[in-house]
């Protein structure tokens, strides 16, 4: 794209012009460079950028702001029509976007046109030549769903979290301090939470709102070793599902007024790349869960990318057990495994009171623990595009218990010479070929690998114990045996299930 050649312009007093377009850090950005000097001081230079359409997050970057030569620039943003904020020098990374904003900026609707970064002189020695940079990036779609644009930690790794969690912002409540009055339960507590409990990154999904996303833009850099994804509960009358990584508005009423169809619903997200994940399929709908089970007729499961079989409410509800067996919702994931679709297991606390939670002293009742179940995803590294992608690669699994540093759940698989899989992928098995394969587990010695091929618990009588801190159980499948998936749970001696691995997929 041709580079936007744009000069700056004072527009306090008549000092001279020094500013010039260089080469763009990215096709699309705007690099604008100059000088200040000391007759600079007190006054206000414009620095003017053209932003096109359908940019829906723009991130401004100064350098020569940072006050170390003496040199103290205020920055504002003005749009079109309008002022977007100021700032000082504390604040040379700015972030504007149609739901959440870098602090002392405003969010909202980013108009194309003829915009200005205003910058005040307020400080600046005798004699100093101050050079600066500004970098105006633009960004569309998936690229701007991000609160975070970069990694907290790089690298491959299994990083721990949270898919499902409520604040203030739609239904969370909890006690005010001092009164104890049930109020609505502020974001920030979520995310201590989510940190207190050694999680690696947690998503935010109330209830078909974003207002939550503008005050997780504010708190996440305070939480800085915490990722936090950006989400909504699309929550309907046909059951309720997430989209996790998303501040873009979707319709989510069904119906004249919304989309056609929970699958019309689906394709309004595609284009912000969110991950679409069916929440708590297996509820039944009543008048104390409405819409909870997923009943939308007609659903086509390709657009879906994950399933909820884990949920924290469903287990606060049975004493902090989690379904298991015919009716649970892994069951009901099973059974859309038998039919050939790719579907990630995951799980959520689906939290409403970060503070309390606890039957008799909570406003909402027994709750979940943020971060209870704990999804543990394989990675690339910590950043939303990674966390993202590697739910969509499959390779996951579920504390049932929570977060455990060190717990590992994975599987690898192969048919004959050419063909190897781990969880998540697909194996390519020819006739008469047997499939060998193992079971890697840490962090649960003495506790029993469940090995299940399409939804048959095969080495049920084996008992095959996990032995040491990091073991492997291996396994094969005889060359006669027909099946379309297998993955592995792990449970205590007397049956408790405490993790959940994903499916690797054979096909022929």
């Amino acid at each position: 794209m041709r580079l936007r050649r744009i000069a700056a312009a004072l527009i306090v007093a008549p000092l001279p012009v020094c500013a010039q377009t260089t080469a763009p850090a990215s096709s699309q950005d705007v690099v604008i460079s100059g000088v200040m000097r000391d007759s600079d001081r007190g006054s206000y230079r414009e620095l003017p950028f053209d932003v096109p359409a359908g940019v829906t997050r723009l991130t401004i970057d100064v350098q020569g702001a940072d006050h170390k030569d003496g040199t103290y620039l205020v920055l504002g943003i003005y749009d079109p029509t309008r002022e977007r904020g100021w700032g000082g020098a504390i604040k040379p990374h700015i972030v504007i976007a149609e739901t959440f904003a870098s602090t002392s900026y405003l969010p909202g609707p980013l108009p194309a046109g003829r915009w200005r970064l205003s910058v005040a002189v307020a400080s600046i020695r005798p004699g100093t030549v101050s050079p600066y940079t500004v970098t105006v990036h633009f960004d569309r779609g998936a690229a701007a769903q991000a609160i975070t644009t970069t990694a907290l930690k790089t690298g491959p790794g299994w990083y721990r979290g949270d898919f499902h969690t409520h604040t203030s912002q739609s239904d969370a409540l909890c006690r005010s301090e001092p009164s104890r009055n049930p109020v609505p339960c502020p974001v920030y507590f979520t995310l201590k939470a989510a940190r207190d409990h050694r999680l690696d990154f947690v998503t935010v999904t109330d209830h078909n709102v974003r207002s939550q996303v503008a005050e997780l833009a504010n708190l996440a850099p305070f939480f800085d070793n915490l990722l936090v994804i950006p989400g909504r509960e699309m929550t309907t009358q046909y059951g309720h599902f997430n989209l996790l990584g998303i501040t873009d508005f979707v319709d989510y009423r069904i119906g004249a007024v919304g989309a056609p169809s929970v699958n019309a619903m689906f394709d309004g997200a595609r284009g912000t790349g969110a991950v679409i994940s069916i929440n708590h399929p297996e509820i039944l709908t009543n008048e104390n869960c409405l819409g909870c089970g997923w009943s939308a007729p007609d659903t086509d499961y390709t657009r879906v990318g994950a399933i909820e079989v884990a949920n924290g409410g469903i287990a606060a509800d049975h004493g902090g057990a989690f379904d298991d067996g015919a009716g649970s919702g892994t069951a009901w994931w099973e059974a859309l495994l038998d039919r050939g679709y790719h579907l990630t297991g995951i799980g959520g606390s689906d939290n409403h009171d970060a503070i309390d939670g606890r039957a008799g002293s909570s406003p909402v009742g027994a709750q979940s623990p943020v971060g209870t179940p704990t999804t543990v995803v394989y990675a690339s590294e910590l950043s939303q595009a990674g966390i993202l992608a590697g739910v969509r690669s499959g390779r996951v699994f579920i504390d049932l218990e929570g977060a455990h540093p060190g717990r590992v759940l994975d599987l690898t698989a192969s048919a004959g010479a050419r063909s190897t899989a781990v969880m998540g992928g697909t194996l390519r098995r020819r006739p008469g070929q047997a499939i060998r394969g193992a079971v890697r587990v840490a962090g649960a010695n003495g506790d029993v690998v469940d090995l299940i091929v399409d939804g048959r618990h095969i080495l049920r009588g084996q008992r095959r114990y996990v032995v040491g801190s990091d073991a492997r159980i291996t396994f094969n499948i005889p060359a006669r045996d027909k099946l379309r998936w297998l993955r592995a749970d792990v449970r205590t001696p007397d049956g408790k299930r405490v993790l959940i691995g994903n499916p690797i997929y054979v096909v022929r």
